[in-house]
């Protein structure tokens, strides 16, 4: 009981995501069901991004294109596999395995698999940074001011940040706004004016929301560290949970600002993916709650 005490006077000093989850844990069956529900749909989600990152790939690059180019172009499907590789080793250390797996060539298999997911995210981060640059390298058509001038060449028009048409004498007149058409970089897909603007501007979103995500999660791999050495107490982790809570709040907005352009699908995989580190929190209020039960155990025994 008095282990039950402590977890719960720590759990209602201020708001952060832990206090917000511990309910749960009275709820072990609805909390399984959730997570891995959870789990399941970012499996989904990361094969609907594939597919939208190849659309863009066959609708904006040349055939020639550079490799760096194409893996440029397929960043969110890298970003995505190596998110979902580190919440699957997060789960693992935080909840699947027992304490005493952690024995032998386990750790260092875990310390590898770590370093290639955060090499990938690293890269994606880098890509999405890139990309967002890249908005800038225009350059106007010349002699275009009509989209219709450009029908039936089998030359697609970006109308968003992921979506490609293909110019043709039946859509053209109403496909695209203005008179100044542009091709961005190495693209071979043409954009107006308009549009252009609006991907420049949410590619700054891209950027915040990778370099966020890389925030907490250093987050969580720094409270991951001060659990295992029985550190529940003391202002550092406190600080932790509370800066990773207002992180979690700017993914929250970034994830608004999508749903507010028309990005349902950015929308939905930016909450899906928040959840999911959710249900990696909560795995970290449980283990909080045991270990102090075990410790609580130990010092209750006589000597």
């Amino acid at each position: 009981m008095v282990a039950d005490v402590r977890f719960s006077r720590k759990s209602n000093n201020r708001f952060t995501i832990k206090r917000f989850l511990v309910p749960l844990l009275s709820r072990p069956r609805v909390a399984k069901t959730v997570k891995y529900s959870v789990y399941t749909a970012l499996v989904i989600n990361f094969g609907l991004y594939f597919l939208d990152d190849y659309m863009a790939y066959h609708s904006a690059l040349a055939a020639n294109a550079p490799m760096a180019d194409v893996l440029e172009r397929f960043s969110t499907s890298i970003d995505m596999a190596a998110w979902l590789g580190l919440v699957f080793l997060l789960e693992l250390e935080t909840h699947a395995l027992p304490d005493e797996a952690f024995k032998g060539w386990l750790p260092k298999a875990l310390r590898l698999a770590r370093v290639i997911c955060y090499s990938s995210i690293f890269y994606a981060a880098f890509a999405y940074t890139n990309s967002t640059l890249d908005n800038y390298k225009v350059a106007e058509i010349p002699n275009v001011d009509n989209i219709c001038q450009l029908a039936d060449k089998e030359i697609f028009l970006q109308t968003s940040v992921i979506d490609y048409i293909e110019i043709t004498a039946e859509n053209c007149a109403t496909i695209a706004e203005g008179e100044r058409f542009f091709k961005v970089d190495t693209d071979v897909s043409v954009i107006d004016e308009q549009t252009l603007k609006h991907i420049q501007w949410l590619g700054w979103i891209d950027v915040d929301n990778a370099i966020v995500w890389l925030i907490v999660v250093a987050l969580i791999e720094l409270e991951v560290w001060l659990q295992s050495n029985d550190r529940f107490s003391g202002r550092t982790l406190r600080v932790v949970r509370q800066v990773k809570t207002f992180f979690y709040l700017v993914l929250i907005g970034n994830a608004t600002t999508w749903a507010i352009t028309g990005y349902y699908l950015y929308t939905w995989d930016s909450f899906l993916w928040i959840f999911g580190f959710w249900a990696i929190e909560l795995n970290l209020a449980e283990w909080e709650r045991d270990r102090l039960l075990e410790l609580d155990g130990q010092a209750a025994k006589p000597a």
